[in-house]
């Protein structure tokens, strides 16, 4: 009897070890025609002077050398920078204190959820022309808000270089909203009521359990949603497209927006290919920073 459950279970594991080939060689086909291709593609582009239609020519890495003397390439790190700065803790932050006010009982949940959720499953083109009417500065509902409280004179929030960026990253900040908050919510179902339940027996109130309990517990989805966070936010473009397009002057000028600009204003592949692998390096190199030091705030259990 023993023989045959044994003889049972390597025949199972042969034909698993024979036809598991067949079930993954879908996927690998997938990934190399939708991701790996266009990488190599976009690389070879990067290494030739190309507008598109005429033939190749090879350039080396001359436009590499290029973009790190542009200065209008500079100028468009340096504001996703300051972009990804104020809008990934903004995120961060206002997602937490939602996710926190949902995760209790209270009544209409499931509505609030569906309601913050709504801006993620709608185009961001329409969301950017509602945002440009509330950030108009003579009639927007934004400058009317403000000057009924008191505020003397109207900002000029799309026409300015100083309150440009500071829009865009509002509009972001809330368009983002809605899948952190539900990333965040299943991680706070996820914290067992155990360690909240002996924290109230030694006397901790509510700031000290979440603070000392929430957040080490919740630390493993927030590292996830900063990650997320932090390579869409390099990667925005419709925002900037629709609100400003990189104006006033460039104070709104982003990597992907000027990369869109050099490929089909300019018809320049070859250099946004180079700039786009520029911002390839850039975001891994900021996700392996992140994952070095994950270890030293993010609480694992097996620790």
């Amino acid at each position: 009897m023993g023989k045959a459950v044994k003889r049972k279970k390597f025949s199972i594991a042969r034909l698993e070890a024979r036809y598991a080939p067949f079930f993954i060689l879908p996927v690998f086909a997938l990934l190399a025609v939708f991701q790996i291709y266009p990488m190599v593609s976009g690389f070879l582009i990067s290494l030739t002077a190309w507008n598109g239609f005429d033939n190749r020519i090879p350039a080396g890495f001359a436009n590499y050398t290029a973009a790190f003397g542009d200065v209008n390439f500079r100028v468009a790190l340096l504001n996703t920078c300051y972009y990804v700065i104020g809008c990934v803790p903004g995120t961060l932050v206002f997602s937490l204190i939602i996710a926190s006010l949902l995760s209790n009982k209270i009544r209409f949940t499931s509505f609030f959820r569906a309601l913050y959720y709504l801006p993620a499953i709608t185009s961001g083109v329409s969301i950017a022309l509602i945002w440009r009417w509330i950030f108009n500065t003579n009639y927007g509902l934004l400058n009317v808000t403000l000057y009924s409280l008191g505020m003397k004179e109207m900002i000029p929030w799309l026409t300015s270089t100083r309150y440009a960026m500071p829009a865009v990253i509002i509009m972001s900040v809330w368009k983002s909203l809605g899948p952190n908050i539900i990333l965040i919510l299943a991680g706070l179902q996820s914290v067992s009521t155990v360690f909240h339940e002996a924290a109230v027996i030694d006397g901790a109130n509510r700031r000290q359990r979440f603070f000392r309990i929430t957040l080490p517990m919740l630390s493993p989805t927030l590292f996830m949603v900063i990650i997320l966070a932090i390579i869409s936010s390099f990667q925005v473009f419709d925002t900037v497209l629709t609100l400003t397009k990189g104006g006033p002057g460039n104070a709104t000028l982003v990597i992907v927006y000027y990369i869109y600009r050099a490929a089909f204003e300019n018809f320049n592949m070859g250099y946004a290919s180079a700039m786009a692998f520029i911002l390839f390096v850039v975001i891994l190199a900021v996700t392996i920073v992140q994952w070095l030091v994950k270890n030293k705030w993010v609480y694992s259990e097996s620790e």
